[in-house]
Parts: structure tokens; sequence; C-alpha cells
């Protein structure tokens, strides 16, 4: 390849990453602004963004499902975040505030955050969600922390499904469902979540 062609993919993969990026950002907003998924389409977005459907479509080939996972992986993957803190604080301190690091991050894409949890299963089902299998990724955390070596297996299931449910619990938190779960607001989220570790700890 010359060095003419070499420039100009270059500029063509710098034009396609701007876009996905427009695209992404675009449909938080979108999705946020309308408050009811069922109404939000990918050519919607599209308009919103200033670019095609066919170049959105070009990004996510299927359509919502590819634009969710693309958020989850740039929005919802703290794993950077988590091994930083391993470094500036004690292990099983940085292991207890996991859950609400990830619960920060959902609360702040707004109503965003609360479509991305409905969604999970299906993102799941389809490889689509993050990668690291938290039950494996906090086993390995407190196996390394010693003092919950024995039980660590255990300990990262309860913690894992203590904090989907209330994830779940969470999603349901929206104006178009009339008031249901109204108390369980970011907040109530949000602290619940900062003492998930520690509740289920002490019953080891």
């Amino acid at each position: 390849m010359t060095e003419l062609q070499d420039g100009r993919a270059a500029r063509q993969q710098t034009i396609y990453d701007e876009n996905k990026m427009k695209l992404i950002e675009t449909a938080l907003d979108v999705i946020n602004e309308i408050g009811d998924i069922n109404e939000v389409t990918l050519s919607t977005i599209a308009k919103a963004a200033g670019v095609s459907p066919a170049t959105a479509y070009n990004h996510f080939p299927d359509r919502m499902t590819d634009l969710f996972s693309s958020i989850v992986k740039l929005k919802l993957d703290v794993r950077e975040t988590i091994m930083s803190m391993t470094t500036e604080s004690k292990l099983i301190d940085t292991i207890k505030q996991i859950p609400y690091i990830y619960a920060k991050q959902m609360v702040d894409l707004g109503y965003t955050g609360q479509v991305l949890v409905s969604q999970m299963g299906h993102l799941q089902a389809n490889d689509k969600w993050l990668e690291d299998d938290p039950v494996v990724v906090l086993t390995t955390l407190l196996t390394e922390e010693g003092t919950y070596k024995k039980d660590a297996q255990e300990i990262a299931e309860k913690i894992t499904t203590t904090f989907r449910g209330a994830m779940f619990e969470y999603s349901l938190h929206r104006d178009k469902l009339e008031n249901q779960y109204t108390a369980y607001t970011p907040d109530v989220f949000l602290q619940k979540c900062s003492l998930i570790v520690e509740d289920i700890l002490k019953q080891y």
C-alpha cells in the first residue's frame, strides 16, 4: 500500500470512529430525552446525530442490540478503574466498592442505564455484554486477598446475585411504569450497592 493509500485509509478510519462515537453519545441524549425506549429507533438516533441511517446501520448491523452493546462496553467497563484502585488501597476495600462503582456508572447514564439492565439477559445470550464473568473476577480477587479464600467462590456468587437483584429493582424505577418502585431511587440503589459486599462478608 502506498503512502497516499495509507493516508486515505487512516482518514477513513478516523471518520468511521468519529461517527460511531457521535452515534453513541447522541443515543444517550435521545434515549434519556424521550424516556421511552419503545419510541426510539436507530434511524431516530442517526437523524439526531446528523448522519445517514445507512451509516448507522453500518456501525450497528443488529440495530439497537449492537448499539446497546457498544454503550455497555464503552460506559460500564470499569476494569481499569478497579485495577488502579488495587494499587492504591487495601484489596478488601477495593472489593467492597466494586458493586458501587458499577452502580454509579449506571446511574450516571440516567434512563439509558435502566434500559441496559432490562436488555442485559438478551445481550449476554448473544455475547454482547461485558466479557468478564463477575463471579470469576470476584473469586480471583477474594482468593488473592486471602482472608476469605476458602469461601471465595460462594461469596462471589452471593455478591453477584445480590447486585443483579438490585440492578433489576433499579431498572423498574421509571416514570412510564405508573409510579411502581418509586421508592427505589438512584440514591437508594447506590446506598444498597455500597453495602452489598460488607453485609455478605459479615456472614463469614
